[in-house]
């Protein structure tokens, strides 16, 4: 009996364990949701602190590609800084805000009012945890935010209203290219915007064909003139009836105006391009 007793005694236990393991977890990413919905502020410019050093050089190039980005659809992704807002990861994206405050004070205005700029603050201090500091930056060179479908359009979208324009090949002089400008914004490759905003051309285009009468009346002729081909061989292979015989001399000329109002639809929409 004693025996039976320990092993009951040591099942409660580990059960027990378990049970406080999972309340542990739970307060743990209770706590870790609760940082992450806090961590997101706004700060003075002025109190964000480049740091020493740097894994990756700044290209002047980027950060000016960044700039003319901020200007137009503002900061997409915050910088990330310490509690004291020395900069753990966004080096470019604060040469950038830096440059267009330079460059173009109204739109650096406009996008920042009272010189406030979004960053995700973390709770170490990067001189005590330099490790700390270096892995959060590491991890942000890494990071690629997976943009929707519909979100990548939407920045589209206001990327066209601001004159930004799909352009093939390098942009004429006062020209906005749409492709790189939303490509850099994002953080992806100018190719993968190409093909998200393709897609986009490819389906509004069936859809305002869809809805054309032209259109609609070209395909249903279509419908008509494989089905009356159809019903040719089927009227061909039996013995047909006096109807069908009748019917099978009118074919010809119905078919033949059928094929005479698909030209003329293929015209009309020829004509609208």
């Amino acid at each position: 009996m004693a025996k039976r007793r320990t092993k009951s005694e040591a099942l409660f236990a580990e059960a027990t364990a378990t049970a406080e393991a999972i309340h542990e977890q739970d307060l743990a990413a209770a706590a870790k949701a609760e940082q992450e919905r806090s961590q997101k502020t706004k700060i003075p410019r002025t109190q964000i602190h480049p740091r020493e050093a740097d894994t990756r050089p700044i290209r002047s190039e980027h950060v000016a590609d960044l700039a003319e980005s901020i200007a137009a659809l503002g900061l997409i992704e915050p910088l990330v800084v310490d509690c004291k807002g020395v900069l753990l990861a966004g080096a470019h994206r604060l040469a950038a805000i830096q440059l267009l405050k330079e460059a173009h004070p109204e739109a650096y205005a406009q996008q920042f009012p009272s010189d406030l700029v979004t960053v995700h603050m973390m709770t170490f201090d990067a001189e005590n945890e330099p490790e700390r500091a270096l892995q959060v930056e590491l991890a942000e060179n890494e990071k690629r935010v997976n943009y929707t479908r519909d979100q990548i359009e939407r920045l589209a979208e206001r990327l066209r209203a601001l004159n930004y324009r799909e352009i093939r090949g390098r942009p004429r002089e006062g020209e906005k290219a749409l492709g790189p400008a939303l490509a850099v914004a994002i953080g992806v490759s100018t190719r993968y915007v190409r093909k998200i905003l393709s897609q986009q051309r490819q389906e509004e285009g069936e859809k305002n064909r869809n809805s054309d009468p032209i259109f609609q009346k070209l395909k249903l002729l279509k419908r008509i003139e494989a089905a009356t081909q159809e019903l040719v061989v089927l009227l061909e292979s039996d013995q047909p009836t006096r109807a069908e015989q009748s019917l099978s001399k009118a074919i010809p000329t119905f078919l033949k105006s059928v094929r005479n109002n698909i030209n003329e639809a293929r015209v009309t929409l020829k004509n609208r391009r």
